[in-house]
């Protein structure tokens, strides 16, 4: 047995697929088949089952697997043990994330940088589901999602932990009916023309309102946060937004549009946080982005 078919077997587990591993190591699919067959041929059992429905761990193999990530991950301390110095710290960083978590990343980011010039950072702009699988599939490192509304079974093998909660708000214009209330009611809100965004979350959190509440007005959607608020500045409609995701727009910043907290309606808010897989390694270079945009969402605290 040698490390590289240690690699293999991990992203088999990860993946629960012999086709999406070999994509990701940038192998052959014979060849990592062949390195799985004469390794548990070396072992004396089988370490997978296979089927037409993917590639998961047998009974005895899972307990081998569990070794084998606890053996690749001493393998990544040792290594980074000897680059302890921020300056000197190499690696790379995948990290996803959803349009409303922007408003602290650039200054997290430029400190990051400041800091660990070496670390290579890849970022991505997607949606709290896509993320979860981009995690899973160990085609990203770390992933700022909504905690909200997620199946047991979708994050049964994420490590999450809460960064920042929001509350929801309803953005008006200045010169709106509603601009001068200090909270809106659902039954205040059916009367008025909406816009949303055009994401997974939102599309749920409007479509649960309705369920509870009635039907809505929907002028339109759009994913441009920029035409959205800027309908809303001019009176043309009114919206939902997470307040964190709005506190700096211009627009609210200005004062051409105000916000309101929404009260009568389950869930009022949003626990946004970060999540990546608990089996893979967590590199040095992945902790301290992680803390340094940690420490920027404790200032909004």
């Amino acid at each position: 047995m040698n490390f590289e078919q240690f690699e293999y077997i991990a992203a088999i587990a990860r993946t629960g697929s012999i086709t999406i591993a070999a994509e990701q190591l940038h192998v052959s699919q014979a060849g990592i088949s062949k390195s799985l067959s004469k390794l548990e041929q070396e072992l004396g059992m089988t370490l997978f089952k296979r089927s037409r429905l993917g590639t998961v761990p047998t009974d005895r193999g899972k307990i081998i697997i569990e070794k084998v990530f606890e053996i690749l991950a001493r393998m990544e301390e040792i290594r980074e043990l000897s680059m302890v110095q921020s300056s000197l710290t190499e690696g790379e960083v995948r990290f996803s994330v959803g349009p409303n978590f922007m408003a602290v990343l650039s200054k997290a980011i430029i400190a990051f940088k400041r800091d660990y010039p070496n670390v290579k950072l890849e970022i991505t702009s997607k949606s709290s589901e896509e993320v979860i699988q981009d995690l899973k599939e160990d085609r990203t490192d770390l992933g700022l999602i909504y905690l909200d509304n997620h199946r047991p079974e979708d994050i049964k093998d994420l490590q999450m932990k809460t960064l920042h909660v929001s509350r929801m708000v309803v953005c008006a214009g200045r010169r709106s009916s509603l601009a001068m209330h200090k909270s809106v009611t659902p039954q205040e809100l059916l009367s008025q023309p909406f816009v949303n965004i055009d994401g997974v979350f939102s599309n749920w959190f409007l479509n649960d309102f309705m369920d509870k509440h009635g039907q809505v007005n929907t002028l339109f959607k759009s994913n441009n946060i920029e035409l959205l608020m800027r309908t809303i500045a001019e009176g043309a409609a009114v919206g939902l937004f997470i307040e964190y995701a709005v506190m700096n727009n211009p627009f609210v910043v200005s004062g051409d549009i105000v916000t309101i907290p929404l009260v009568g309606h389950e869930p009022s808010t949003i626990s946004l946080g970060w999540a990546r897989l608990a089996i893979k390694h967590f590199s040095i270079a992945q902790k301290e982005f992680l803390n340094y945009l940690i420490r920027e969402y404790n200032s909004f605290e």
